[in-house]
């Protein structure tokens, strides 16, 4: 497993993990409860261990504490709850045949601590009772610590796997590009370098110094190509844009021969494909006194996304896989993150 994919699982897991939120605050709350009734317990052990009276105080507090806490579980939105562990789960289950050994058997910990709580839960909400109320409240602890810890385990992963990545970075700041093809060290300086080529070309429309606003690098690694670069929020959606409508392209203009078509020469065919009048208007750049810049940057922005996606059955743009071949397509249907061409009115 490249880094790339490696990422993208614990990505995944660590969104699941924290959009379900319902459930975590449920979780949270309950274990809370039992900590207030552990330390209860603690006090009157050690404050007066050999008071019958203050022992029994103890238990008749604990016993009211519990009922309010099942007063709290029949407000919970009981559906939500299970959909969300449903999901957990799903997520965990997906994600466990990607991983080694010793992070599968940490991931399966917190299976099993959210398969106790459904169980128990489950139990709870049919009889109300104050035997079960106390096992999910002990049961809720120990899956709020799981799911604590597997948050961080995640986020602590990702951090080391991508050291720059920033949190709540702006997408639109950044374009990430993901092609599975192993290449050879020239090949991996020849798509780099398109890269660079296809924001500068874009810096220089939008009026944009490349030097004062270059791309910058969040994760860069060879073998197959991942590429996460940070730059000038205008170009950097440009970008993505355009090699999105030339992967469209490919795919739509496939050979019979199983060779990917290239990007027409002509610059009125390049301007059908790539849209590059109406990407700059779409970012208040007025294009009336452009046309011979647009003509000339069409020319080589269309030459050096051939030069990026050229030999690949597909791109992933951003976390979204769009297959440039048929046989790329086959490869990718069941994928749910998949967007099917056949799907996407060309523009």
């Amino acid at each position: 497993m490249t880094s790339k994919e490696l990422y993208s699982q614990f990505a995944l897991l660590e969104a699941n993990l924290r959009q379900n939120k319902y459930l975590l605050d449920t979780i949270h709350l309950l274990s809370d409860r039992q900590n207030e009734i552990t330390d209860l317990h603690s006090r009157a052990l050690t404050t007066a261990p050999d008071n019958p009276h203050e022992t029994n105080n103890a238990v008749n507090t604990t016993r009211n504490k519990i009922r309010e806490v099942i007063g709290l579980v029949r407000k919970f939105k009981h559906r939500q709850i299970f959909t969300e562990m449903a999901s957990v789960l799903e997520a965990l289950q997906n994600a466990e045949s990607s991983f080694d050994l010793q992070t599968s058997q940490k991931l399966n910990l917190l299976k099993k601590e959210i398969e106790n709580f459904s169980e128990t839960y489950e139990m709870l909400i049919s009889v109300y009772q104050l035997g079960e109320m106390a096992h999910l409240l002990s049961t809720a602890q120990r899956l709020d610590a799981a799911l604590t810890s597997s948050i961080e385990f995640t986020s602590i992963t990702l951090k080391n796997l991508c050291p720059e990545t920033q949190p709540n970075e702006p997408a639109d700041e950044t374009v990430e590009i993901y092609l599975s093809t192993k290449i050879d060290f020239l090949l991996f300086l020849e798509k780099t370098a398109a890269i660079e080529q296809i924001y500068e070309e874009f810096c220089h429309l939008c009026n944009i110094s490349p030097k004062q606003e270059p791309l910058k690098i969040v994760k860069i690694e060879s073998g197959s190509l991942w590429i996460w670069l940070k730059g000038n929020s205008k170009v950097v959606t440009a970008v993505s844009s355009v090699i999105e409508k030339a992967a469209h392209f490919f795919y739509r203009n496939y050979t019979d021969e199983g060779k990917l078509s290239t990007i027409p020469k002509k610059v009125e065919t390049i301007e059908s494909v790539l849209h590059l009048s109406d990407e700059l208007k779409k970012r208040d750049i007025q294009t009336d006194q452009l046309d011979d810049h647009i003509k000339k940057a069409s020319v080589a922005i269309g030459n050096n996304l051939e030069k990026l996606l050229a030999g690949e059955e597909q791109v992933e743009l951003n976390g979204e896989v769009i297959p440039l071949t048929p046989h790329g397509q086959q490869n990718l249907i069941g994928n749910k993150h998949v967007r099917l061409i056949e799907q996407k009115n060309p523009e």
